[in-house]
């Protein structure tokens, strides 16, 4: 019976007619020495070279949605942004520059000029007639909008008239509620800075006060604390069980 030789020495098993591995190509970087690449349509990941799909480029940390395309997470296709949309940092489509949502799935139309421009109560005082109010959401910083109404139907661009304060104002829809998240770090530097992961995986705001309810219109403000939720949460009307 034959016997076979186990080495106890482990190394790399090389051919040279395939140099490189799955996805790569030899490439080279001086008369001397070569390199393997990633191949033309793949991207570089921590698990080897893939190949980049429809609407896909090559990007800084794999491959990364096309200009004009974009996902919701990292795990769908890119698909085309709509009408007024173009693909933002984070690879997802958003409103281009001069338009906006009413709420998060609303298609975007144009910002009335001065509504939600930045402000500073401080240095940068809001300069347009109809939207001289400088609402600060951050020390002195804020947006620009309306201050007086008696209803929503006061405001522009699908805002809230906040009426719980005095005076009142036209309060613009909480930025990144509704943007699907997969963890609290999906919705960071937003406004809506709690991932829902147990049941609609979205960003929603959290904070929010039971007396008076000061969830954005659509929402209510509910306890879910006895579930080991530590703060108060801004959710779709009908949802709150508490």
């Amino acid at each position: 019976m034959a016997s076979a030789f186990i080495s106890p020495f482990i190394g790399c098993v090389y051919d040279g007619d395939q140099p490189c591995g799955p996805g790569q190509t030899l490439r080279a970087d001086s008369e001397y020495f070569e390199s393997c690449v990633c191949a033309e349509g793949y991207a570089a990941t921590k698990t080897g070279c893939v190949r980049c799909g429809e609407n896909e480029e090559v990007g800084a940390s794999g491959c990364a949605c096309k200009a004009g395309y974009g996902r919701a997470d990292a795990t769908s296709p890119c698909e085309a942004c709509g009408e007024n949309e173009v693909t933002g940092a984070t690879g997802a489509c958003e409103c281009a520059a001069g338009f906006s949502r009413a709420s998060a799935e609303a298609p975007c139309t144009a910002t009335p000029a001065g509504l939600n421009t930045a402000c500073d109560t401080a240095t940068m005082p809001c300069s347009n007639a109809t939207y001289s109010h400088c609402h600060a959401i951050s020390g002195t910083t804020g947006y620009c909008t309306n201050q007086g109404c008696g209803s929503s139907a006061d405001c522009a661009d699908g805002y809230m008239c906040d009426l719980t304060v005095t005076p009142s104002y036209c309060r613009r829809p909480p930025v990144g509620a509704g943007k699907t998240c997969a963890s609290d770090a999906d919705c960071a530097g937003t406004e809506a800075t709690y991932c829902n992961i147990f049941d609609t995986q979205k960003c929603q705001v959290q904070g929010c006060t039971l007396s008076p309810d000061n969830c954005f219109t659509g929402t209510v403000c509910c306890d879910f604390t006895d579930y080991g939720v530590a703060q108060y949460q801004c959710v779709a009307e009908g949802s709150c069980t508490n």
